[in-house]
């Protein structure tokens, strides 16, 4: 056999970092027969002083016969390949799915992998019956036509060429790894490879990869553990945001307040405008203070169209996995991802065209996507939004509510989300399985069923009763969240609208909220949207003619988005939210054949599902630490598929709340230290 260099099918993702623990993932159980670490000083342009000596990693991989099955989806037939030692399948919308084993290396952070080769067993050939199954997708929003990808591509099944095209791909990342910083080598090896046009699969037992890197000799981040949170903020919200920075102290996690004026003005030679100056101030603040957690302070400036706290919009929009050419969305996980793979700036912006987050035809942005802060917003227009999310930030930490019998309650509002051929109810069965997710919590259901809507009064009543965690599966924009009645998922429940808030009482049994649906935290909104509108579109942004809609009716025009009106609710409403600020996805039907719909197993399904888990089955009660552990491990598992919605899941599932959060709050016996509280302004 021989050894045959890697070729990458996507852009390599960066890598750099810190901590000296080298893992492989629990996934990789039954399928590694053995890892040898040895020295190959063969690389003498290094300089040595920097980085320690070159060291290599041998992984070997055995693999049994597939298991070939005929799969009947009611319109036609297809093939559906398993292997035993695999532990992904490939599901992307009109390609082939196929299995896949990843392998999660973590290396210190700042590791450099120099190479990834391997050699194979000879390739056995296995003639097929019929053509592979492809996968399907469908978006979740409440004001257009459901779309759905349910056809193959035609230019990957007219090909002559293998699919994939090689045996194995990785890629590099730099990020938290559970709070610490590191590198990540994610490896993807394939058993099965499949010729469309000839309906054959090529099939190796046995693949043993070789990796190569260096350690950095010192680590790249010192340890100057100053603070763990940084508040950035307007100049006009400091005072208020005092009474949480000493609330903060107390509980040992050091806080800094800094003014956008003074990171302008510290920034003053960095950055080509505003959001790039902040978020080079956040790696300042990381390197120099040792900052954790990031809280941004501010967004839109009451209902004009200027922004107080700034944003960065994303533009890998995959058109033909979306019912409409949604131009761009909001990102802050562009703020969150630092570095790339050697350490440098990740500007989201490779080719320096002004254009950021850039995935098309001609060009794919280099992103490494990985936060390196565990970062979120609390996009205040005004005085009044600040004191609320002060006060109840507050007022949850400070008790112990997990003694409480309400927090021991999980909400899920949910209905059956499409009208599909396999007639699955997608939202009661995600809920139920979110029901397993978290152990020891009491579900209250609130399901559209036959006489049985989901409305203003029957999600209030549920809400009020208080819950730790709630969790709306279905559809949504940024004024409304619904979903459908079963069975055939075509009728509309009455749906759950911000106006329908105004109405709840919770007051400081604040669940943590976690949406599925589109464009639910979609917080640029504003009224003067409207004005905007008409000036643009004439009487037609009021048309409410079925497949040539006016844009009035995709609710921009709303003082506030659904996620951030439920949050920053006074007496009541969430203590923080998660949402999507752009057109969501779930999958569709069970394309792998394997008794679990896809809904569950791919994209928002996937994301909402590991979050919960972390608290419900890990216990680990940081907010931003959930969020941020959860984008980091769908990055591992679906990166790699290169699709784009997987790069648009993760850079627009928005945390809506304090990062630093402790779910649950502290144990009143937290012992109080008193604190400077330490605020910068210019």
């Amino acid at each position: 056999m021989k050894w045959k260099r890697n070729k990458f099918y996507f852009k390599k993702i960066a890598a750099t970092g810190f901590i000296i623990l080298l893992t492989i993932s629990s996934c990789f159980t039954a399928l590694a027969s053995q890892i040898k670490e040895s020295n190959l000083n063969t690389l003498k342009s290094l300089d040595e002083y920097e980085y320690g000596e070159v060291k290599y990693i041998e992984v070997s991989f055995n693999f049994s016969n597939p298991e070939i099955t005929l799969y009947n989806n009611s319109q036609t037939e297809y093939i559906v390949v398993r292997v035993n030692e695999t532990n992904h399948n490939m599901v992307q919308p009109g390609e082939p799915v196929l299995p896949v084993n990843f392998s999660v290396f973590k290396f210190p952070f700042g590791t450099k992998i120099l190479d990834v080769r391997y050699r194979h067993s000879p390739p056995e050939v296995i003639d097929l019956p019929g053509k592979l199954s492809f996968g399907k997708c469908s978006s979740d929003s409440i004001y257009s036509p459901l779309l759905r990808i349910n056809g193959m591509d035609e230019d990957v099944y007219n090909s002559s060429n293998p699919y994939p095209t090689d045996w194995v791909y990785y890629h590099k990342g730099g990020g938290l790894s559970y709070g610490n910083h590191t590198t990540f080598l994610v490896l993807r090896v394939y058993p099965v490879r499949y010729f469309p046009v000839v309906d054959q699969l090529q099939f190796i037992k046995t693949i043993t990869v070789n990796i190569s890197y260096i350690e950095p000799a010192e680590p790249v981040l010192k340890d100057t553990s100053c603070y763990d949170l940084l508040i950035l903020t307007p100049s006009k919200f400091t005072n208020s945001l005092k009474p949480l920075v000493y609330h903060k102290n107390k509980h040992f996690v050091r806080t800094k307040v800094v003014t956008l004026d003074e990171v302008y003005d510290k920034m003053y030679w960095h950055g080509r405008d505003k959001p790039e100056k902040i978020k080079y101030f956040i790696k300042n603040a990381v390197e120099n203070w040792g900052v954790k957690y990031v809280l941004l302070v501010g967004g839109i400036r009451g209902q004009t169209s200027f922004w107080d706290t700034p944003v960065r919009y994303s533009h890998v929009v995959p058109l033909e996995e979306q019912e409409y050419a949604e131009k761009s969305f909001l990102s802050d996980l562009y703020y969150a991802d630092i570095y790339d793979s050697e350490g440098g700036f990740s500007s989201w912006d490779s080719n320096n065209d002004n254009i950021f987050s850039t995935w098309n035809e001609s060009y794919k942005e280099e992103m490494d996507l990985y936060p390196d802060v565990y970062l979120g917003r609390l996009p205040c227009r005004n005085l009044f939004e600040v004191k609320i999310m002060v006060k109840k930030i507050i007022n949850y930490e400070k008790r112990k509510l997990t003694d409480e019998k309400w927090f021991n309650n999980l909400l899920l509002v949910a209905g059956d989300s499409y009208n599909d051929t396999n007639h699955y109810n997608e939202g009661e069965l995600i809920s139920e399985l979110a029901i397993e997710k978290m152990p020891g919590f009491t579900p209250v259901r609130v399901y559209a069923r036959e006489g049985e809507d989901i409305n203003r009064k029957t999600v209030n009543k549920a809400l009020d009763q208080g819950a730790g965690f709630a969790y709306f599966c279905g559809h949504g924009n940024p004024m409304s969240w619904s979903t459908h009645y079963p069975p055939n998922g075509t009728k509309w429940v009455t749906g759950y609208k911000v106006s329908d808030m105004v109405f709840l009482r919770n007051h400081d049994k604040l669940p943590i909220v976690v949406v599925g649906g589109c464009h639910n935290g979609q917080f640029d909104v504003t009224m003067f949207n409207i004005i905007k509108g008409i000036k643009k579109d004439g009487l037609h942004y009021f048309s409410n003619k079925k497949g040539n809609l006016g844009e009035f009716w995709y609710g921009e025009w709303v003082p506030n988005c659904w996620s951030w009106w439920l949050t920053s609710k006074p007496n009541g409403g969430a203590i923080a939210t998660i949402a999507n600020t752009g057109l969501g996805t779930h999958g569709d039907g069970d394309q792998d054949n394997n008794s679990i719909p896809d809904y569950l197993e791919v994209l928002d399904g996937w994301l909402e599902l590991r979050f919960l888990e972390l608290y419900g089955i890990e216990h680990r009660d940081v907010l931003g630490e959930n969020h941020g552990q959860t984008l980091t491990e769908y990055l591992h598992k679906f990166l790699g598929d290169n699709a784009k919605m997987d790069v648009k899941m993760v850079q627009q599932w928005e945390l809506f709340g304090d990062p630093s959060l402790k779910i649950g709050g502290y144990n009143q016996t937290t012992s109080a230290v008193k604190f400077n509280v330490s605020i910068i302004k210019n």
